[in-house]
């Protein structure tokens, strides 16, 4: 694709966007008003992929009013050009139509190597940039590494690409003066385990257990050998990190040592993968603990797929339930059941859009979790 090719598609595209704006020639119409708190741009490894994404982009943008620049980059496919066209996305709020503006780029063969020249001149200025960047990532990529530096957070999905991507992300991102804060929604979603795992010691009589953790196990939805998933290795570096537990080898094993030098033995485990759930899921948590005679034994197991056939409206396969409880010598038996709703791509891509850009909480654990990887886990 020629410079003049892609220099008439932008100003192509430029030109939709400023008649969309243009006043209504219908005096009944609803106005439109364009409101934009955000550039996000979407990069997708395939224009198929692109398109099952593009409503929840949407979905996102009826709650965060943004620009938004889908790009899809099929660098096998004949054709070296860059295809474009630019629309409106409205949601009706007060009488008025609140407008965000969805501009959708594809990219083939050798025209990829300048999409990210195409991408970058439709930001809108002076307003943050958030990068999506949907299947595995190369930081070595010029395209990644050129929208790299205009962004001020990068989010990944880690369990649709891989915890390697996650981590060679962030190893790069700690080499780079006024690098990107990286997110990940693997992480988001995580934000309900790490609450009810928490709740095991809001009694005072657990309380003081938590530092005398004795064994964890973590299970995943996977073939038994599989590598350790996302989900259960940052839950494993958060529970590592907040209770101040250090690692050590013997005899080629790794070891996780407590502050006071008990040993915490972990145990890896798989259960079968349903239909409709993302490999290497999360699925349960249990943890043991003693001291002085008191025991504890707390468990959150999540029933995958349950949401099919609840009668729940919105039920899906996986608008599953997570079923907490714990065992204590202290007090009685507890058992709590909590549907988490559909497990919906927009709702956590918006959660992750609105955390804070940068989560101390999660570099850590994303440390920890590159540490204890190096070994190899499997379930």
């Amino acid at each position: 694709m020629s410079a003049g090719s892609a220099t008439n598609l932008i100003a192509r595209l430029e030109k939709e966007l400023r008649e969309l704006w243009s006043p209504p020639t219908d005096p009944s119409a609803i106005p439109m008003s364009r409101v934009c708190t955000m550039n996000i741009e979407v990069v997708a490894s395939s224009h198929e992929l692109l398109e099952r994404y593009t409503p929840v982009i949407d979905e996102v943008t009826s709650f965060i009013p943004s620009r938004v620049i889908l790009a899809s980059m099929e660098p096998d496919s004949a054709g070296d050009e860059i295809t474009g066209s630019a629309t409106a996305v409205c949601s009706i709020e007060g009488g008025r139509n609140i407008c965000s503006e969805r501009i959708t780029l594809r990219a083939t063969g050798n025209a990829c190597a300048r999409s990210a020249s195409a991408i970058e001149a439709f930001l809108v200025p002076e307003i943050p940039t958030a990068l999506v960047w949907l299947g595995r990532v190369h930081v070595d990529d010029p395209v990644f590494q050129d929208l790299a530096n205009d962004a001020h957070r990068i989010i990944l999905d880690s369990m649709y690409t891989s915890l390697a991507s996650l981590l060679h992300v962030v190893s790069w991102a700690r080499t780079q003066a006024n690098a990107p804060e990286i997110s990940d929604m693997a992480w988001t979603r995580l934000a309900s385990w790490q609450e009810m795992t928490a709740r095991f010691f809001d009694n005072a009589d657990t309380r003081h257990l938590a530092s005398k953790i004795t064994k964890v196990t973590l299970r995943q939805a996977s073939e038994a050998g599989a590598r350790l998933g996302p989900e259960p290795a940052l839950l494993l570096g958060w529970l590592a990190t907040r209770l101040e537990w250090k690692t050590s080898r013997l005899g080629g094993k790794i070891r996780f040592k407590r502050p006071d030098g008990g040993t915490v033995q972990i145990e890896l485990g798989s259960v079968p993968l349903p239909p409709g759930i993302a490999p290497q899921t999360l699925a349960a948590v249990i943890l043991e603990a003693e001291a002085d005679g008191a025991t504890m034994t707390g468990s959150i197991e999540r029933e995958l797929g349950s949401g099919a056939g609840s009668g729940q409206e919105d039920a899906t396969h996986d608008a599953d339930v997570m079923v907490w409880k714990l065992k204590a010598s202290s007090c009685p038996p507890l058992e709590q059941r909590v549907r988490l709703g559909a497990n919906k791509a927009a709702k956590w891509l918006e959660r992750t859009l609105h955390r804070p850009k940068h989560d101390p909480a999660f570099d850590e654990s994303v440390a920890f979790a590159e540490h204890i990887v190096q070994d190899g886990l499997t379930v």
